[in-house]
Parts: C-alpha cells; structure tokens; sequence
C-alpha cells in the first residue's frame, strides 16, 4: 500500500515534464520508475509511466528529422503496446476447466450422506438384534413352561439347545454390518463453456481505447513514411530536388545545341550595376549650399 501511494505521487511529475516539453527528462524519469523498483507496481501505474515515454517518443518522432524519426516511432509504438499489455486482462478462464475440480462442498454433502446411512443401518442392525433376543426369551418361556407342564425333559432341553442355536447364528448375522448402499453418480448437467472475463471501469476503458488510437496514428505515420505518397518520403524528396535542377543536367544535349545554349548565356543583357557616382555628386552640392 505505501509503495502505491508514493508511485500515485510521483506520477503527476512525470505528466509536468511531458507538459512542459521536456521529452528526454520525461523518458529518463519514467524509465528510472520502472526498472528500479524491486517491488511490483500496479498495472495501472506501469500503463501511465509507459503510455508518457510512449508520447514522448511520438512527439520527438513528429518534429524530428527523417534519419532520426523511425527509431522514434518504434519506441512509442513498444511502449504504446506495454501500456496496452498493462491494462489488458489475464487469460480468461473457462468454467468448464473450474468445475473439473471437485468442489468441497460436493464432497462434504456425499460424507455426510455415507454417514447418514450408515447410521441408518446400526439401526437397523440393532433393531434386529433387539428382536432375535426377544424372541429367544419367549421361546426360554414357552420351553420352561413346557417342562413345568411335566413334558419329556430330553425332548425339551434338544428343542431348546436347536432353538437357541438358531438364535445365535441369527444374532451373528445381524450383527454383521450390511454392505453399504451404492450411490448413483450424481447427474452432471450440461456445462456450456462460457469465459470469465475481468470487467475494468469506463474510465480504464476509455484509456485504452485513447492508448490504441494513438498506436493506430503512429503505425500509420510509419507507414506512410515508407510509401511513395507519403509525407516524409524519400522519394519526393528526391523528385523534388530532380524538379529544381536546371535541364540540361537531366537531358545531354548534343554539341551544336550546347553551343547555342551558351552563346544565348552570353549575349543575354543584363541591368548594369549601380554606379554611386551620380548619387555623391549630388549630395556635394547640396552640402556645399548648406
């Protein structure tokens, strides 16, 4: 946080020098901004600092002369794209590669089911174990009975031993914790693969729609520079200095004809020079009456 404070203060420096037209100043001070950090800056301060050298450079490219002007215009154009870079989002996400990972809560809520059944089932095991040894006390009853009743004491006590055999093997059993109930998978609804994208403000916008206008016109001042039509061409630069000489360098005449271009030189008239004599006499005299 402090470190993005002092930068938000030593940014409108940065704008000062730019405004004030001193271009060189302004790329030193944002350069020295963003290469001597160690901490990582904001990416709205990176986009500010690079976006100055970038109208700087632009600038000097504009009022600079011909041999010097493409270097100046790839210099705006890198740092016009880093500003660009800066403020542009990250690579957007699909949701479809977010839900390949199990959510934790899908996970909690499948526990805690197993575990509800699971529950479910001891108590169905208990109940049952409830109920074996219920019935084997009423058959204890009914068989104590019986020998109060004065029945055979050897059928009695067999009918009892197979009975409670019985009982046992069906207490071990139920005791026996029954297999747990298979889940069906989950149905997955169909997953359209929308992306995720990071909305910036209207004013963020707005710059990089500024950012990308200004790459635009130097993109084309660059290239105009290389097409015949061009404003700063080499060619109608030399067209133009072939337009100014005189013809006879451009078109070799034959002898006779140079001859006759040379004597029109010499029998042309021209104004004969000023002659200050007349002018000193005249103010002599005037003096000389004074």
């Amino acid at each position: 946080m402090e470190q993005y404070t002092n930068m938000k203060a030593r940014i409108p420096a940065v704008k000062e020098l730019f405004q004030t037209r001193h271009y060189v100043q302004c790329i030193t001070l944002a350069n020295c901004y963003l290469t001597r950090l160690s901490e990582p800056m904001h990416p709205v301060h990176e986009a500010y600092l690079n976006f100055y050298m970038a109208l700087s450079h632009d600038t000097m490219a504009r009022e600079a002369s011909l041999r010097n002007r493409h270097h100046e215009l790839d210099l705006a154009e890198k740092h016009y794209l880093a500003a660009i870079s800066s403020l542009s989002p990250p690579e957007p996400q699909q949701l479809q590669n977010i839900q390949e990972f199990p959510s934790p809560t899908s996970s909690s809520s499948e526990e805690h089911g197993e575990h509800r059944l699971r529950r479910a089932s001891d108590a169905a095991s208990l109940r049952s174990e409830k109920s074996t040894s219920t019935s084997a006390t009423s058959l204890g009853d009914e068989n104590e009975g019986s020998a109060s009743d004065g029945s055979d004491p050897t059928q009695t006590r067999s009918n009892h031993f197979s009975r409670f055999s019985s009982s046992e093997t069906s207490r071990k059993l139920s005791r026996r914790r029954p297999s747990p109930l298979s889940l069906s998978p989950p149905r997955k609804a169909q997953v359209y693969p929308t992306v995720v994208k990071t909305q910036f403000s209207s004013e963020l916008s707005s710059f990089t729609a500024m950012v990308k206008t200004h790459l635009a016109g130097v993109r084309d001042l660059r290239d105009n520079a290389h097409s015949p039509l061009g404003r700063y061409s080499f060619t109608r630069s030399r067209s133009s200095s072939t337009i100014s000489r005189p013809v006879s360098r451009d078109c070799p005449l034959n002898a006779p004809e140079m001859d006759t271009v040379r004597w029109s030189r010499k029998t042309t008239s021209f104004r004969p020079r000023f002659d200050p004599t007349s002018v000193r006499k005249l103010c002599d005299d005037t003096l000389a009456e004074l």
